[in-house]
């Protein structure tokens, strides 16, 4: 009688998590004076813990904090920072810890490929920062809890380079030179751009509040006052500049018109979410939120209409007062959100242009996950207003859009018809498997009783109920990588689709 082999087959279908957990110990400081606090701090990795988690890293060369972000703008960051490590120090600090001045600072190994460690300054102990993983890794596992009241007393640092760093860009004394990092098609791109202290301070200082007569207000006061924030001062370039500095990246990459409008709505999206700012600070202008590198939805919003109309295209500001939340919107001909004639542009986070958010966190759009038949609804976000419309050229985009999440939508589908065919398969083979047990059992009883003419059946029977059993399991085998080949397609237009 042949014997069978169990064969252990699982199928699955891998799911997406678009956010990361982190599992910290929490420890909370008591009030002390900023200047120490800072120093006893210096290259700390924080997690803003009466937030949302966010991490901080202090440089231990200015004691600032940075923002860390995303994964990929952690490990942008974090490496900026680094210094140079001969490969004999680098095997040496493995194996022994680094030195006590090197404490909280980022090691790269130059004779080798780059490679990035953090040490440790509770142990002097390197960490690997290979990877954006890694580098959340290393968060998770170092990162220390702070109050909101105690991370407040640490300045905060915008990523970029003085007229003393390593960059290329000449920087003047009153210029700071600011380093934009973002993702567009799941590739990184980064761009240094120059700005003026003293342009910077005269924007910050501006008078912010609109005036009108008591006996003549505008007909819309927010359309009004979001007209101030869409005005430049006299010399500022600083829109151009980005622009040209964008063009010269977009050519050489060979983008079309619609990718180039989205290529630079993703800096704008990569921007740190300001979270520090508060509901009674008011908003930026253009250039203050180039310049700290970081905002809130209203100020990414002025920034971005700006863009856009410097750009050509018709724009406006998608207001949602429901949610306390604005978004940018890019006119476009077809398939426009709530049939406005303008496609939206969530400014906090990366969407692809028309996509929206499925909720609002503290100020900061959320992941749509993959409800798909709602991506292009923002019923989510409550009443809108449109103001602040202006004409121009039209975005035209969005059908590629459309087409891809149809085309995710019919792979999901499929996904779901295969597996349960593979399901079914399952069944059958659970079902063939029970009745060649219960064959072979039979089989057992008329050979203990000496019944040879039986059990020669039971065996030919048995056999047969093999190849019966074996013609199924080929066809899963065959199935299930047809399957798993679709489900890796699957995850990676997704993940493209989410810059993830």
């Amino acid at each position: 009688m042949k014997k069978i082999k169990k064969n252990k087959n699982n199928y699955y279908i891998k799911s997406f998590v678009f956010l990361f957990l982190f599992f910290v110990s929490i420890f909370f400081f008591s009030e002390v004076e900023a200047s120490s606090l800072t120093s006893r701090l210096s290259g700390r990795i924080l997690l803003q813990v009466e937030s949302k988690g966010e991490a901080y890293y202090v440089n231990p060369g200015d004691l600032k904090k940075y923002y860390l972000g995303r994964p990929d703008d952690a490990f942008v960051i974090m490496r900026s920072f680094g210094l140079g490590a001969t490969n004999i120090d680098i095997n040496n600090f493995l194996k022994n810890g680094a030195r006590a001045n090197l404490s909280g600072k980022i090691l790269l190994q130059v004779q080798d490929k780059g490679q990035a460690y953090y040490v440790n300054p509770l142990n002097l102990r390197l960490y690997y920062l290979g990877r954006p993983a890694d580098a959340f890794a290393v968060m998770r596992q170092l990162g220390l809890g702070i109050k909101n009241s105690d991370l407040d007393q640490i300045v905060s640092g915008v990523l970029g380079v003085s007229s003393s760093g390593n960059s290329g860009t000449t920087v003047n004394p009153g210029e700071k030179l600011v380093l934009f990092s973002w993702k567009y098609k799941n590739k990184q791109y980064s761009l240094e751009q120059v700005f003026s202290d003293s342009l910077y301070n005269s924007y910050k200082n501006s008078d912010k509040n609109y005036y009108y007569p008591a006996n003549n207000p505008p007909e819309n006061l927010r359309e009004a006052y979001y007209s101030i924030f869409l005005t430049q001062k006299s010399g500022d370039n600083s829109i151009d500049n980005l622009i040209a500095d964008l063009r010269k990246i977009a050519n050489q990459e060979g983008f079309s018109d619609d990718q180039f409008v989205e290529f630079v709505m993703a800096l704008v999206q990569y921007l740190p979410y300001d979270f520090s700012k508060k509901s009674t600070d008011p908003q930026n202008f253009p250039y203050e939120t180039l310049y700290t590198g970081t905002g809130i939805c209203s100020d990414t919003t002025f920034l971005s209409v700006l863009i856009l109309r410097k750009l050509g295209y018709g724009a406006a500001v998608f207001d949602y007062p429901n949610v306390k939340h604005s978004a940018a919107a890019v006119a476009c001909s077809q398939n426009s959100s709530y049939n406005s004639g303008y496609c939206f542009v969530e400014t906090t986070n990366y969407f692809p242009i028309g996509v929206f958010p499925s909720s609002i966190g503290t100020g900061q759009a959320e992941g749509s996950g993959t409800n798909w038949n709602t991506l292009f609804s923002g019923t989510s976000l409550g009443e809108v207003e449109i103001l602040q419309k202006s004409g121009g050229k039209y975005y035209g985009g969005m059908s590629n859009t459309i087409n891809t999440v149809n085309s995710i939508v019919k792979m999901q589908q499929n996904l779901i018809e295969k597996g349960s065919e593979l399901k079914s398969l399952q069944d059958q083979l659970s079902q063939v498997k029970s009745q060649l047990d219960q064959i072979s059992a039979q089989a057992e009883v008329y050979k203990q009783a000496s019944d040879w003419t039986n059990y020669n059946l039971k065996v030919e029977e048995y056999n047969l109920k093999v190849n019966e059993y074996n013609a199924i399991l080929n066809n899963y085998r065959l199935k299930l990588d047809v399957y798993n080949f679709d489900v890796v397609l699957f995850n990676q237009t997704v993940k493209d689709f989410y810059q993830n």
